[in-house]
């Protein structure tokens, strides 16, 4: 005891830095369960993988049934939908799925994936694409950079613009 005291009081010693541990594709590069999702309220999903892929596929679907092929939404959700479909099919790892597309746990891909389901159905009733009226006029307040400084508002609380913003 007495040595130990010595070596810490010269240094000999030193705190550990917390580890944060994440299980990746080296660790475990075939799991396609994982025991949590390190979030609360959160569960894990047993077939996550599978799901995933359900959903990226009927997203698809639905984007080519229901959104004309000109609109820009199509083009957005079909490339980045193909993209990470793409990825589920490259391998079984759910860690490597998650580490290539980068955004969370498969299981917040998976709300990532209904939510995106739910605004095609939106999409589809709305139909932004069919505005005749594409051209809107900007209101007078917010011509810049002319109304940027002359602000009624800063002035009568007294700020002034810099000589660098004029």
């Amino acid at each position: 005891m007495a040595s130990m005291l010595a070596r810490l009081s010269r240094g000999g010693l030193r705190a550990a830095k917390p580890v944060v541990f994440r299980p990746n594709v080296a660790v475990r590069p075939l799991s396609t369960v994982k025991d949590t999702t390190g979030l609360a309220g959160l569960p894990v999903i047993e077939n996550s993988r599978e799901v995933l892929i359900a959903l990226y596929q009927k997203t698809l679907e639905d984007v080519e049934a229901s959104i004309p092929k000109e609109a820009a939404y199509y083009d957005v959700v079909t490339k980045l939908t193909q993209h990470r479909l793409d990825i589920c099919d490259s391998t079984e790892s759910i860690y490597e799925i998650e580490d290539k597309i980068g955004t969370g746990e498969i299981e917040e891909l998976i709300d990532e994936a209904e939510d995106e389901l739910k605004v095609v159905g939106m999409m589809k009733d709305w139909k932004p694409w069919d505005e005749k009226d594409t051209h809107w006029e900007v209101p007078a307040e917010w011509d810049a950079p002319e109304n940027l400084y002359n602000n009624p508002a800063a002035t009568a609380q007294g700020l002034q613009p810099t000589k660098d913003l004029k």
